[in-house]
């Protein structure tokens, strides 16, 4: 006698095996979607800790109280980073500063800039930096700044600050540095005089001259730019010099876009120590998104 199954075990085995496959489906499905999470959790944040990392690059190298907080829609409305209040000052969503020049103080075990003037034997021509090698200085701005800057030629001319101010009501912040209201009183652009010495641009200005300087060339202005979803493409200008008229909206200034999809970008500044926080998000589909946040500390 021939043996087969019966109509009932076949149906039972049908019954199971579906059950097998439902589940399996399942499995592949939620495998699938903690993939797809898991990628984007890692791209959004990976492009976060980039983006809040080039930031504070830039900033640890700011010169000091030159931070200022802009609005985007009017110029004439801005704070100092020290003065911002992040609960009432929404509409200064512009990070705006001045950046020292760390490349020719940093490249060689002698800065090629000393950052010491003799101010003793300064005049409103000239003064000494002893140490400096400015010819190398000359060239490492020119290479940075696509040779628009430097201390010759019709080019764009680097700038000093002197820090600290000592007369009482004399004060150094981004105010006084050509980034707001034309005010360029406690920045003076320079040419190169020789190795170790310094001409001034404007012999006629008035200065004040301390045993500090610094050599700056470029600002710096991170703009959040508002996309069609609602987010925000975060932009880096830079290479203009505001002491020679220039803003960040220039048409020669250089544009890097640091991160899109930004969903939050504040700053603060509390003491000498500057706050930053950088959300972005990432879109995984079916209107469902991931979002990640980061928090940076400079101490200056």
């Amino acid at each position: 006698m021939k043996k087969a199954f019966s109509l009932i075990e076949v149906i039972f085995v049908l019954v199971i095996l579906g059950i097998v496959a439902s589940i399996s489906s399942q499995i592949i499905v939620q495998v699938y979607e903690n993939y797809i999470t898991q990628r984007a959790v890692y791209n959004v944040s990976n492009k976060t800790e980039l983006a809040i990392n080039q930031i504070v690059n830039r900033l640890t190298y700011s010169v000091l109280d030159s931070a200022i907080a802009k609005n985007q829609n009017d110029s004439s409305d801005y704070k100092l980073l020290t003065k911002i209040n992040l609960a009432i000052d929404t509409n200064l969503t512009i990070l705006e500063w001045i950046g020292y020049d760390n490349d020719s103080f940093s490249v060689a075990s002698t800065p090629y800039w000393s950052g010491v003037a003799d101010y003793e034997t300064a005049t409103k021509s000239l003064f000494d930096s002893p140490g400096s090698n400015l010819n190398q200085v000359d060239v490492i701005i020119k290479n940075l700044s696509n040779s628009e800057v430097g201390f010759s030629g019709s080019l764009q001319r680097p700038a000093v600050i002197f820090h600290p101010r000592t007369q009482e009501g004399d004060t150094v912040d981004g105010t006084c540095m050509g980034i707001v209201d034309n005010n360029t009183s406690c920045i003076y652009t320079v040419l190169e005089h020789n190795a170790t010495s310094f001409d001034f641009n404007d012999t006629a200005k008035a200065k004040l001259i301390t045993e500090r300087y610094q050599l700056v060339w470029s600002a710096y202005a991170l703009v959040p730019v508002k996309q069609a979803n609602g987010l925000y493409t975060l932009n880096l200008h830079y290479n203009y010099q505001p002491w020679e008229g220039e803003e960040y909206n220039s048409t020669s200034t250089s544009i890097r876009t640091l991160i899109k999809n930004v969903s939050v970008f504040k700053f603060t500044q509390s003491g000498g120590v500057i706050q930053l926080k950088l959300c972005a998000t990432e879109d995984i589909g079916a209107d469902y998104n991931i979002s990640t946040c980061k928090e940076k500390a400079i101490i200056r």
